[in-house]
């Protein structure tokens, strides 16, 4: 079988990412995730100004949209120098994506579209939020909501210029890519297990930074400037030499989290019990109606009023997970997309992809979210969508 195209990591600006986050400035919202994920939002916004896309959603969408094979496809037909950013969040639901939009970045931090790409969980107004929960009862909340909440005062970039060419892999380069691959495997596999635990995660930040810093010479100090630039594309590596992004914290500076892990069914439920959906806390009491729903409304309407354009994607799922329950289910919130998208004009956009892969395994890394191929492939799908309404003018 032939192998599958993905966006390579740069195993520099990875870790000059990892070293950006070990340093988080603000109050907790009660995930270090979120936290990680504002800071290096900031540095984003410092060095490039605000994306003209912003992913947002659940863990579906941290590693199911890849902002560069997006920010390329696009390039491909004619748009030049999109910015895309992925804010992608562990259990993110509607609510926690209003509140990011709305509470948590300021009008001058908005792009100029929101792509959200999820499925029915995040609308499930039946199940408990402890995502959303979480954050409202945290002291960066409180202080958020009392205007005192020191947020850096970004002084936002602005547009990056065209991308530079790449200059030849030097040896050490490609040993470090050699080792990069080595080590991040084991860390791909392991990710599955810890990802949602804090001292692993940190455990493994600095045991990978401890191994991997050794490649690097110390009179070559790694990404002073901070994060590389999002619009010039990593090295590409050898097709030897497969890589995949570590763990979690290490997301990349647009980011992302690649993972390489397929999903193999024979060998996945030899090691996890297979959750039929009726026991899904997930779908848990089932509804659109509710919490969930009003905070869809409310974004939109802010929305509307900022002339951001929202486009929703039902990500891909696999035949493993759409037993009869959650097919229902996901036929539901299907139907309510749709109508919501027909019934109004309030520059929304529904795009349902969910049944695109069920059987193409290898574009999975459990049964419910994708890897970096999918990523991938989905992002160049979305790229040629016309239905999608990209906003950057064309030349």
């Amino acid at each position: 079988m032939p192998s599958l195209p993905y966006t390579p990591p740069n195993p520099k600006a990875d870790l000059a990412t990892a070293a950006l986050l070990t340093q988080l400035p603000l109050p907790t919202f009660n995930s270090r995730q979120i936290d990680e994920k504002i800071q290096l939002y900031y540095q984003y916004l410092e060095k490039f100004g605000t994306p003209d896309v912003l992913i947002v959603g659940s863990s579906r969408a941290l590693r199911g949209v890849d902002p560069i094979a997006l920010r390329e496809a696009l390039a491909a037909l004619g748009y030049a120098n999109v910015k895309v950013f992925n804010f992608g969040l562990n259990g993110a639901t509607a609510q926690v994506v209003d509140l990011l939009v709305q509470k948590i970045l300021t009008p001058t931090q908005l792009p100029r579209m929101i792509l959200w790409a999820d499925g029915a969980r995040a609308l499930n107004s039946g199940a408990v939020d402890a995502t959303y929960d979480g954050i409202v009862s945290s002291a960066a909340y409180r202080q958020l909501m009392a205007g005192t909440l020191p947020i850096p005062k970004t002084a936002l970039a602005p547009d990056a210029p065209d991308p530079t060419p790449i200059a030849p892999r030097s040896s050490i380069n490609q040993t470090l890519t050699e080792s990069y691959a080595t080590i991040d495997r084991t860390f791909s596999q392991q990710l599955s297990n810890i990802s949602g635990t804090y001292s692993e995660r940190d455990r493994l930040k600095h045991l990978f930074q401890q191994q991997f810093g050794a490649f690097f010479p110390q009179s070559a100090p790694l990404a002073p400037e901070g994060i590389p630039d999002p619009l010039q594309p990593p090295p590409h590596p050898s097709d030897s030499a497969p890589v995949a992004k570590p763990s979690e914290p290490l997301v990349n500076s647009d980011g992302f989290l690649s993972l390489a892990l397929q999903f193999n069914p024979a060998t996945y439920y030899q090691k996890y019990a297979k959750v039929a959906g009726s026991y899904d806390s997930d779908y848990e009491q089932f509804q659109i109606a509710g919490k969930q729903e009003a905070a869809l409304q409310s974004l939109l309407q802010f929305a509307q009023a900022q002339k951001i354009p929202v486009v929703f994607i039902n990500l891909p799922l696999t035949d493993q997970y759409l037993d009869p329950v959650r097919s229902e289910y996901e036929q539901q919130f299907k139907q309510s997309m749709l109508s919501l998208s027909m019934s109004q004009s309030r520059g929304f956009t529904f795009r349902d992809l969910g049944d695109r892969w069920i059987t193409e395994h290898r574009y999975f890394s459990d049964p419910s979210h994708l890897n970096r191929y999918g990523a991938y492939a989905i992002s160049k799908h979305l790229a040629q969508d016309p239905m999608i309404p990209w906003i950057k003018k064309k030349k």
